[in-house]
């Protein structure tokens, strides 16, 4: 994501909890997913719907 934003509308609370896997051709592993979630305790703004910051957390195959 490295600045970009990513549309979570939609998403319930429980899975921005537990980050998200996006697909890339640029990370360890070609093909494979870059890791990101957001930061434990960082405050999320309030309102319908989900906002969070995503932070890089790693690359899985």
């Amino acid at each position: 994501m490295d600045g970009l934003l990513l549309d979570i509308a939609g998403w319930r609370p429980e899975e921005v909890d537990e980050g998200a896997a996006l697909s890339t051709e640029l990370g360890q592993f070609p093909g494979g997913r870059s890791l990101y979630d957001p930061r434990p305790g960082e405050p999320r703004k309030p309102g319908p719907g989900v906002s969070c910051r995503f932070y890089y957390s790693g690359d899985t195959p």
